[in-house]
């Protein structure tokens, strides 16, 4: 497997979820995975890949990688996608993570469908309890997502990492602002960035917004209250790598 750029700190602590399998997906059968890692920094990364050798075309897959403290989001991309015919795709998330305590891994991966793309969680990954650089039990599998309490407006609210796929998480998902304060951020406006219907759209967009980061709001569970801000940003160019 070549590499066309890499990012490889090495971990004094590390763990990786299950890989979990879905497909065919335009014919492809794919699979997909999250890591922690705590080493000179923490982070989580995520994995998209063919699910066998050989590459799919360009464009074909995107990630994006989440990084939890206990259960509140701590840290989140942007979708990066293959900018090349390639077998795998790892996206980690930038920053130095939100102070000691327990982290977890849970990301999203997506394959194109010919008309757009199907977006995939991965499994949790075990936990790293960061500054004791060790590694957790693994983490159970995706489950049943709960029923999600309500504000006054009707929106719903709660921990993105109860969440079991990408159309079950709460409206209002609780985060850290980047003043370390916890609050909610709208799971509209966390997704709220162009998705490309197809892999020339997906690649000409990688070279677009590579390295861009976008600011959103975060609320009180009111939806209203703006308590801070929480960064999403969409990792360089240099800090992906692609396997084939």
């Amino acid at each position: 497997m070549g590499v066309l750029a890499t990012f490889t700190p090495q971990a004094a602590a590390d763990a990786h979820s299950p890989w979990g399998y879905y497909g065919p997906v335009k014919g492809i059968k794919y699979k997909n995975r999250a890591t922690i890692a705590d080493s000179s920094r923490l982070y989580a990364s995520t994995t998209a890949a063919k699910n066998g050798s050989g590459n799919v075309p360009s464009g074909y897959l995107g990630a994006l990688a989440r990084l939890y403290k206990g259960s509140t989001l701590c840290a989140s991309n942007g979708y990066s996608y293959t900018n090349g015919p390639a077998n795998s795709l790892s996206v980690p998330t930038l920053g130095k993570g939100c102070g000691k305590g327990t982290y977890h891994s849970y990301g999203v991966t997506k394959a194109y469908t010919g008309n757009g793309y199907k977006a995939v969680y991965t499994f949790k990954s075990p936990s790293v309890n960061h500054r004791s650089l060790t590694a957790g039990p693994a983490a159970p599998g995706h489950g049943t997502a709960p029923a999600w309490p309500k504000n006054a407006e009707g929106e719903t609210y709660g921990s993105g990492l109860e969440a079991t796929s990408p159309g079950n998480a709460p409206d209002l998902i609780r985060a850290y602002t980047t003043g370390g304060e916890v609050g909610y951020v709208k799971r509209a406006e966390l997704e709220d960035e162009p998705a490309p219907a197809s892999p020339r759209e997906a690649v000409a967009l990688q070279k677009r917004l590579a390295g861009e980061d976008r600011r959103i709001a975060v609320y009180d569970t009111d939806g209203t209250t703006v308590l801070g801000d929480f960064v999403v940003r969409r990792a360089p160019v240099s800090a992906l790598t692609q396997g084939r």
